[in-house]
This record gives structure tokens, sequence and C-alpha cells, in this order.
């Protein structure tokens, strides 16, 4: 059965095709309409190939890759145009249960100010990521973008993704300004979405145990711009020390564990530099 009122967001950049498929083959019915926000992709055609096999799917190309702020931004206005109320938005290689959807459909309407819907995540590698409620749902201070239901109304209220963050950290920042502006940020116990960030893995450094992602230099370099800007932007303090001990880590990481080490580490400190300059503007 489909559900009115909501839709599926998907935003693609080089997707691996078949796990592209698995996504759509999983959500495609369980809504009436599915968007794909193509940013940019070398194989885009392949996307085009794709979305022929499926009835309800509409698909955005743009001629370079804008970002995973800009692309949410351009998915729901979407919606908007078609007076959806709320939108799920999927990473490329995001896997939906069969009945992920009516799931969560329960939750939309626990509270009259909700702004995200969030399942927990577990990712293919290294297993739950982020908060992971006790109870049936819970209150969270952030939700990862992809399986959340995210209400239209809401994302006006507050002024929309921040596009100059690109990519990292979009939906922290995002979950901060909805909760400053009195919106529920709800995290559901009993439903997962399985998720994959790069090619994570766990290794041990001394007592711990720490996730390396193995991401690329430009990706490295907006997780340490992001991890400064986001505090600073808002004046969050204890967040801003946060972000530089971060850094120093996703340096230490890159040191022991990671390829391309120069490359890598010259865009972390590029980064960090840029969040530092841009406040001074």
């Amino acid at each position: 059965m489909h559900t009115e009122g909501l839709y599926a967001g998907i935003v693609s950049y080089n997707p691996d095709i078949k796990r592209l498929k698995e996504n759509i083959t999983a959500i495609q019915n369980q809504v009436p309409e599915v968007v794909i926000f193509d940013n940019g992709s070398v194989n885009v055609c392949l996307v085009q190939e794709l979305i022929l096999e499926f009835g309800n799917i509409e698909l955005i190309k743009s001629d370079r890759n804008i970002g995973i702020a800009a692309a949410l931004n351009r998915l729901m206005e979407w919606g908007q145009l078609k007076n959806y109320e709320w939108m799920i938005s999927l990473d490329q290689d995001s896997v939906c249960d069969n009945n992920y959807v009516e799931k969560m459909k329960p939750y939309l309407t626990i509270e009259a100010k909700l702004g995200i819907v969030a399942p927990v995540i577990v990712d293919r590698h290294i297993g739950v990521v982020g908060h992971n409620p006790q109870s049936d749902y819970a209150h969270v201070n952030t939700c990862i973008t992809s399986g959340a239901f995210s209400k239209i109304s809401a994302w006006n209220a507050i002024g929309r993704y921040d596009e100059s963050m690109f990519i990292d950290s979009v939906d922290f920042e995002y979950c901060y300004r909805m909760r400053k502006n009195g919106y529920g940020v709800v995290q559901v116990k009993n439903v997962q979405l399985l998720h994959e960030l790069g090619n994570s893995h766990k290794k041990k450094f001394l007592f711990w145990k720490i996730d390396v992602t193995g991401h690329s230099a430009f990706r490295k370099y907006y997780i340490a711009r992001n991890n400064i800007y986001y505090p600073l932007k808002h004046g969050l303090w204890l967040r801003f020390l946060r972000g530089n001990f971060r850094n120093l880590g996703l340096l230490v990481i890159v040191i022991l564990y990671e390829d391309n080490k120069k490359e890598k580490i010259k865009a972390i400190f590029k980064g960090w530099k840029a969040a530092y300059q841009e406040r001074k503007r």
C-alpha cells in the first residue's frame, strides 16, 4: 500500500549501479514517488537506464557535483512543489526493509512539532553508527540524514540545509538548527537502516577501537573544515574544542592506517585553516 504525504529522495554520485538498484527496489513500492538527484556522476547514463526499469522514478541531473546539502535542498524543493509533507532521504547505498515505511509511519505523529524522525543506522562493516535509543524512541541531538523522514515545513522554517558545508556534518548542523527552533529530532529504536560509510573498518589503537573510513583527500578537507565551521557558526565552544581534537585524530588515523598520506594530511590542514579564515570574514 502506498503511503500518501511522503516520498523518497535519493542523492547519487558515481553510484554502484547494482547497489542503487537494490536501494530503489526496496523503497519504490512503499511510496508514491521516488526522485533521484544525480550530482554530476560520470555514469549518469547508467542511472538513466536503470530508472527506466521502474515506473515511479524521476531523475534530476546536475552537470557538476554541487554537494550533499544543495542536493538535499533540491530534493526538498521538488517535494514542496508537489505538496508532500515528508521526504525520506536516502544515500545511494542505503537499503530499506520491505516494510520500512510502515514501521516508521506511526512515529511521524507522536508530537505536534516534529522535524526529523530517523532510524538506527547499521554500517555493513562497523555496526551501529551514532545513537542507539534504549526506549521505543528517543529525542537525540543528531542523526544521519540517510533513512530519516524530514518534514518539509520544518526545513523551510529553519532555513534549509547549509550549502556552504558541501558534505560532512551537514546533517548534524541541520539537526542543531531543528532543535534550536523547537522541532523534535527523534530516533526510533526498533527500525534499522543498512548503510555503508565509505570503506570503514575498525582498528585497535592502544586501548581504543577506532573507525578508519579511508575517505579521499577531497572528503578529508570538508570533514576537517566542518568540524570547525559548524561550531564556530553557532558559538558552540565545547563542540569547537572537540572539533579541533577530532581533526588531530584525523591526522593520526591517516598517518597510521591510510594510504595517500601526504595528500590527505595536506587536505586536512587546508580545510582546518579554511574554517578559521571564513570565521574572520
